[in-house]
């Protein structure tokens, strides 16, 4: 995936696949993930959308972001949606996934630079 982040900032690992407006990417935290960086991998892994002509994005709202069981791993997959496009705007929806369970969920807005 082509993101300017670096470890320990740099949360995704490979894009597993993708089907239509969804994606879903494999992630890799160094220790039990906080809700703050569950959402940033989450962002991360929106730009698997974005890999044939890669652009700076930048997270800019969050919403109905929550944990819905403790979590106790650090390697996830992260099932991320494409809900909304307008011009720069990207609206996604998430949810963080370990063995069929989903941990956290939450939705989140992109601006691409132009």
């Amino acid at each position: 995936m082509n993101l300017p982040h670096q470890k320990p900032i740099r949360f995704v690992e490979d894009v597993i696949k993708i089907e239509d407006d969804i994606a879903y990417v494999s992630c890799l935290f160094p220790n039990i993930p906080t809700l703050s960086m569950i959402f940033e991998a989450a962002a991360q892994s929106s730009s698997a959308f974005n890999q044939e002509e890669p652009k700076i994005g930048f997270l800019v709202t969050l919403k109905e972001v929550e944990f819905l069981q403790e979590v106790n791993n650090i390697e996830f997959l992260i099932r991320v949606k494409k809900e909304i496009s307008l011009g720069a705007l990207n609206e996604f929806s998430f949810e963080l996934i370990y063995e069929n369970s989903i941990y956290a969920k939450g939705n989140f807005v992109v601006k691409l630079q132009d």
